[in-house]
């Protein structure tokens, strides 16, 4: 399937969308592939699904503004406003989780919906500094070795070896700085409560899937965020949607059920 470029980034389509559009929003130093699964089951509903690779990634050139939080989801109302999307779900994982929420808060008219594949929102107390000190390790991290480590941390000692060996080798693609920026940047966000502030601008209901050991703090989610419906998947470590994707997409289909 090719790729299309809109708003300086490159994005992939999947399905017509009958059944409403979806656009789906990889972490960290990964790129469009990683929302494949979840791109083929909404497709498979008869959505519309964009799956983006976000400026910096994949296929799309580095960011002239920087990869703060802020910066980041501006780029992509950017690419919603270029496709001329209409009520939009937008479903994220990981740091593209953050990254949509902050989307989708700035603009409540064209973002109707909204997923986090276990995010860093709503964490714990000193969440901030937590992710300061991981950015701190990959500011100078050139050979890799920080980046991997964190990258393994990730999955569970059962995890698949198979998947694991690929997911280390597609993240360790991106450059130095696409490592170390988005990071410092929702460290700063974090830091900042900019979370805090988004989800209560958002009020309505929300999707957040977590892991086998979520980065959100759950009953600080439900506070912050009254209308979340809140799941987590069994055996799964941080890429929910590549080692159970059949939990993620039963839970999203219900979830789509009762909201929709």
């Amino acid at each position: 399937m090719d790729g299309q470029t809109a708003a300086g980034m490159r994005y992939w389509t999947y399905g017509h969308g009958r059944r409403g559009t979806f656009l789906l929003v990889h972490g960290w130093c990964c790129d469009h592939e990683f929302m494949a699964p979840l791109a083929r089951h909404l497709a498979a509903r008869q959505a519309r699904v964009i799956a983006v690779d976000m400026p910096g990634h994949g296929a799309s050139p580095p960011p002239a503004d920087g990869y703060r939080v802020d910066e980041m989801a501006g780029h992509l109302r950017a690419l919603a406003d270029a496709l001329d999307l209409r009520r939009v779900f937008v479903l994220g994982h990981s740091l593209g989780g953050v990254w949509s929420l902050a989307a989708a808060a700035g603009d409540r008219d064209r973002f109707t919906g909204l997923g986090l594949l276990d995010s860093a929102v709503a964490g714990p107390p000193g969440s901030a500094a937590a992710i300061g000190q991981v950015a701190a390790s990959l500011r100078d991290d050139t050979a890799g070795t920080a980046r991997e480590s964190i990258v393994r941390s990730y999955f569970l000692p059962y995890s698949d070896p198979r998947l694991v060996e690929r997911v280390v080798a597609a993240m360790a693609r991106p450059s130095t700085e696409v490592a170390y920026a988005p990071i410092a940047g929702l460290a700063d966000w974090t830091a900042e409560e900019g979370d805090v502030a988004a989800l209560r601008r958002w009020d309505r209901p929300l999707l957040y899937i977590g892991s086998n050991a979520p980065f959100a703090d759950y009953a600080r989610l439900a506070q912050l965020a009254p209308e979340a419906v809140i799941g987590q998947t069994v055996g799964s470590g941080h890429f929910v949607q590549l080692e159970v994707p059949a939990q993620v997409d039963a839970m999203l289909d219900r979830y789509l059920e009762i909201t929709h």
